[in-house]
């Protein structure tokens, strides 16, 4: 499912305002739909492509002529083929500088290292409310993480509520 087929190439420099063209694979329609607003309430002309699964994502990657993605964000749980999966297989046949965010309400830390040990570019927890998810995107999309150390990690994990 693609929300966006055909977006304009985005500009490499990380500038927010400046419109990127972001990769999305997470199977819950509500999370696409609180993406897509959080996305929107930015107003920075980003461009969404959606996919049900890693493979969907993994497979439009390997379409010729395609635009590259500036950021791919991938749900961990996921049927198919899941998020650290489809890492994997960015990271072994696609590209190992994409930035890749792994993102999922669980905060396992062994699934947090085992992300970056595949070359995750981050891992993101997702927020409950859309105002968060407006934050932390400004805060990843403002960065260009073609330019960063592989030694660069980004990680987002919510405070758990005592």
């Amino acid at each position: 499912m693609e929300s966006n087929p055909d977006p304009k190439h985005a500009d490499p420099t990380g500038d927010p305002g400046n419109g990127q063209l972001i990769f999305l694979a997470e199977d819950d329609h509500d999370d696409i739909y609180l993406f897509e607003r959080a996305l929107n309430g930015l107003k920075a002309g980003h461009a969404l492509s959606t996919f049900a699964n890693g493979q969907e994502l993994f497979d439009a990657l390997k379409i010729p002529l395609r635009d590259e993605p500036d950021i791919v964000f991938l749900d961990i749980n996921m049927p198919l083929q899941n998020g650290l999966e489809c890492l994997r297989n960015i990271r072994e046949h696609y590209s190992k500088e994409l930035p890749v965010f792994l993102f999922s309400t669980a905060q396992d830390h062994l699934t947090v290292e085992e992300a970056r040990k595949l070359g995750a570019t981050g891992y993101l927890s997702k927020p409950s409310a859309m105002e968060e998810l407006g934050s932390l995107l400004t805060n990843v999309l403002s960065i260009n993480w073609r330019t960063r150390s592989v030694n660069d990690f980004y990680v987002h994990l919510q405070l758990a509520d005592t």
